[in-house]
């Protein structure tokens, strides 16, 4: 069957591409260094009232956490046992603040989410606008609520 519109989206953890179909939508995508997945959603299933929210990645904090231990634990070891700030240990402990600093920066920005329920208030789809396609994402909530109102006989 021939997809009715597609959109993807590609965000720090991972991807997924959607494609419409005119009973059901089919996700597919990978998350990062973990595993790859496919599955259809009935159309008649969805809401056709879409809500919105913005989320961090919560690799932000996992950098926070990393980039503030390692500032006090080679704060504490300079300063109260002595150990020269070019010893390794101070060093590998700047690196990792670094890196955590790094990535802070890299997901620091919030995703814009659009989420779709089913009838008893449950999330069953959201899509990102993520990535080089964020722009038509738009008309792709269009083309998905237009679609889910057609499954459900609402038009």
């Amino acid at each position: 069957m021939e997809s009715i519109a597609t959109y993807s989206e590609v965000r720090f953890d991972g991807s997924r591409t959607f494609a419409l179909l005119p009973d059901r939508i089919i996700v597919s995508g990978k998350q990062s260094l973990q595993s790859e997945f496919e599955m259809a959603i009935a159309l008649t299933s969805l809401n056709p009232n879409p809500g919105k929210y913005w989320l961090r990645n919560p690799s932000f904090i996992v950098g926070m956490w990393l980039a503030l231990g390692a500032f006090i634990i080679c704060s504490i070891l300079v300063s109260c046992f002595s150990v020269s700030f070019a010893a390794f240990g101070p060093c590998l402990l700047v690196a990792m603040g670094l890196g955590g600093g790094i990535l802070m920066l890299a997901t620091f920005r919030k995703v814009e989410f659009v989420r779709f329920q089913n009838d008893g208030g449950i999330v069953i789809l959201d899509l990102a606008r993520a990535g080089k396609s964020a722009a038509q994402l738009d008309s792709f909530i269009d083309a998905l609520t237009k679609q889910i109102r057609i499954a459900r006989g609402m038009v």
